[in-house]
């Protein structure tokens, strides 16, 4: 017999990263950063800091769904001196964090060209396994700017000390699509996803040591989770779903930082994987009866994720519309892994919503004798061109 977490932890394993995944992660990071770092680099004199940023900080990057596609890579490179609003444009920043990932890439050999996205440099590799990194340029927000953001963190219940902290790894970013791109200007787009991580290890801080790691949180280097909380895991339970039904039309999923958030505010430490996955289930489902149109930064709240739901340009996506589908689909299958469903169809929904294959080990604990058969999958019908939106 087996209980409903185990059965969670069955599909776990196989959406989990391979640890040689990890290793190259690793290795990338820590190449990029001696190279931005050694003597004669053009950045040498701007006290360079880079740090990992999406779901590899969060410890919640799961396999592709298909083998061919590529793992993501997110980094910050912070100029922590020697840069400002008032001595440089976006786009002189943008460009001067290009001049050195175009001379790594040479000295790389590496084959694919550097992209310039919207707020990012993107650099891919093709070796072992295949990556890309997108590289967002940033310099630090000044004293006024961390204090309003620590002010509207405390307003919304979050504690002082945290807020501070958070605050503080506030940035100042490059976008191309700002209207005051090209120009010297005090107006620039804030980002903090080193104070999101933050956040994000305060959720999950109890079940691994609540004070001592929050005391000693650093943003780099790079973290190495050996072992996760259930927050993690049904984080990356969530992606992994959405991530099958969405195969065909990638462009109109939910957003993973907006699935992050949910099920970070909605995290209760000490409770099993189960336990976990039932609350941030109810938490989307009231989510979607809300209707809401907003879905809040916790590390700033006057951003909203949901923004594009809105947006006329986006409109063709049906971004709304597809996350309150999703969510109800979550709803049906997890459900029926948490509540036992027979054997035979618990095999049929790790391999239909998950596009997983249980090994054989596990349909016997399961008590399936053989494997199940195919599952005809639905993709949706329409493939709208691929927008370029990134969220941290």
């Amino acid at each position: 017999m087996t209980d409903a977490n185990d059965r969670l932890k069955f599909l776990l394993e196989e959406i989990d990263l391979p640890e040689r995944a990890h290793e190259l992660a690793l290795s990338r990071y820590q190449g990029l950063g001696e190279w931005f770092s050694r003597p004669e680099s053009s950045l040498a004199d701007y006290d360079v800091h880079l740090f990992v940023q999406g779901s590899f900080a969060f410890g919640t990057a799961i396999r592709p769904v298909n083998p061919d596609d590529e793992y993501d890579l997110d980094f910050t490179c912070k100029l922590r001196a020697g840069v400002s609003r008032a001595s440089h444009s976006q786009k002189q920043l943008k460009e001067m964090v290009g001049v050195e990932l175009a001379a790594y890439r040479h000295a790389q050999n590496i084959q694919k060209p550097l992209e310039a996205k919207n707020r990012c440099w993107r650099l891919g590799y093709r070796d072992e396994l295949r990556f890309h990194m997108d590289v967002v340029p940033g310099i630090r927000a000044d004293d006024g700017r961390r204090r309003e953001l620590g002010a509207l963190m405390e307003a919304r219940g979050v504690n002082a000390d945290l807020a501070r902290s958070v605050a503080r790894r506030a940035l100042w970013i490059t976008d191309q699509q700002h209207e005051q791109y090209s120009r010297l200007s005090v107006d620039w787009p804030s980002s903090n996803p080193g104070g999101y991580q933050l956040w994000f290890l305060s959720r999950m801080a109890a079940a691994v040591g609540s004070t001592q790691v929050l005391a000693e949180a650093q943003v780099d280097p790079a973290p190495v989770y050996r072992s996760k909380t259930p927050l993690q895991q049904v984080v990356q339970l969530l992606k992994r779903h959405r991530d099958v039904m969405f195969s065909g039309n990638s462009d109109a999923k939910p957003v993973s930082i907006i699935l992050t958030t949910i099920a970070g505010l909605a995290y209760r430490h000490g409770e099993s994987l189960a336990e976990a996955m039932a609350r941030v289930l109810a938490a989307l489902e009231e989510v979607r009866i809300s209707n809401t149109d907003e879905i809040l930064n916790p590390v700033n709240p006057n951003e909203n994720f949901a923004d594009r739901w809105q947006r006329a340009d986006c409109a063709h996506l049906q971004l709304k519309a597809n996350f309150h589908e999703w969510i109800a689909q979550a709803r049906r299958d997890f459900g029926e892994v948490l509540a036992g469903a027979s054997p035979q169809r618990q095999v049929e929904v790790a391999s239909d919503a998950l596009r997983v294959t249980l090994a054989e080990s596990v349909m016997q604990r399961l008590g399936v004798a053989s494997p199940a058969p195919s599952v005809r999958r639905v993709t949706l019908a329409t493939e709208p061109p691929r927008p370029w939106c990134e969220r941290l």
